[in-house]
């Protein structure tokens, strides 16, 4: 398996000699193997640091699914709620009757996709109010609109039934999978110097070990659309879990029809293909050319992401901090795109 992420590899350390990113760490994962690589630089202010397999990266929107969708997931499975349900049943003060727990998981809610005006509230009330008094874009399961307001509510959901985000995550996600070092908020937990830097801003100086996402920031650190900071060897054993059936060493974190949901398409016949969280073979992604008719995919703004293939039966994780020190950069699409080019066009098993 070496010889498949070898050819990425090297376009890596190509980008990262370019300037075109600080550095990366990329993995290709089956069921019963994982190879990786480091290139690069973890940091490139105050100095150079190269980067280690050892550091933790800012997964940004990569959190909707790592965690909150999997906590919804089990949600689903214990009957705390249903696809179905009606989110204004569990969170009486949010307006929108016609909005669903399923709506939520796939962008079809109608929950305002963004507006910047957000910087401008004080706390996690403030916000909350702010998004819930915005009329709803479209009529919910019309399209699919990327919504961050959206994944905060279902944190907001998840947390009314289910416990915390942080805490959960830890409990039934975290522990199962030995993912030892992954979490939210890692200054908290004196993770802060293997965290990977991102942007360099006038408002937060250089941000390292709190969450670059600026919704998520109000909220103290902990929300369903992102805040989650892990190690690529963490999220190898997330989607080994996710290849074998919902299992890791013999730990149950997901059941095998819960996963089976994650193949099917919720959204057909609308402009993109959703399934539950996650992108599901969407051809418009910056996951190259070769992905196949049943996989499932997401990314994170700070320069992340996760690609399961159920038909090869395996995933390729890419972290970058492609935001460090500057957000002005137009190539992660690219890098994303012929990274995976390079590794699924060999795998044929």
């Amino acid at each position: 398996m070496e010889d498949y992420i070898k050819p990425a590899v090297r376009l890596l350390s190509r980008y990262a000699a370019e300037g075109k990113i600080p550095g990366a760490a990329i993995a290709l994962v089956t069921r019963e193997r994982v190879t990786s690589a480091c290139v690069g630089n973890a940091s490139l202010l105050p100095e150079n640091v190269p980067l280690t397999a050892d550091r933790l990266f800012d997964l940004a929107s990569v959190t909707k699914v790592l965690a909150t969708t999997t906590l919804a997931l089990q949600c689903l499975e214990k009957g705390l709620f249903t696809l179905s349900t009606p989110v204004s049943t569990i969170l009486p003060d949010f307006p929108h009757r016609q909005v669903t727990i399923g709506h939520l998981l796939t962008h079809t809610s109608g929950v305002c996709s963004d507006d910047k005006a957000y910087k401008k509230r004080k706390d996690r009330a403030d916000l909350t109010r702010f998004f819930y008094e915005k009329p709803l874009d479209f009529t919910p399961g019309s399209r699919v609109l990327y919504s961050d307001f959206g994944y905060i509510t279902l944190g907001y959901a998840i947390e009314a039934v289910y416990g915390k985000l942080d805490e959960r995550f830890q409990t039934c996600i975290a522990q199962p999978l030995e993912m030892r070092d992954s979490g939210y908020l890692p200054f908290e937990r004196g993770l802060v110097d293997r965290c990977v830097p991102t942007e360099l801003t006038e408002e937060r100086g250089l941000i390292c070990g709190t969450v670059h996402d600026g919704k998520a920031f109000l909220l103290g650190g902990v929300s369903g659309n992102a805040g989650l900071f892990s190690t690529l060897e963490d999220m190898t054993h997330y989607v080994r879990m996710i290849l074998d059936d919902g299992e890791y060493r013999g730990r149950s974190v997901l059941k095998r029809a819960t996963v089976r949901l994650l193949k099917h398409c919720y959204t057909e016949g609308l402009n993109e293909r959703r399934t539950l969280g996650w992108w599901s073979n969407e051809r418009s992604m910056s996951f190259g050319d070769y992905y196949s008719e049943s996989c499932i995919y997401h990314t994170g703004f700070t320069g992340t992401s996760v690609y399961i293939d159920f038909m090869r039966q395996c995933g390729i994780i890419l972290l970058t901090n492609r935001i460090h020190p500057a957000r002005d950069n137009p190539w992660i699409g690219e890098i994303r795109n012929t990274v995976h080019n390079v590794i699924l066009s060999q795998v044929t098993w």
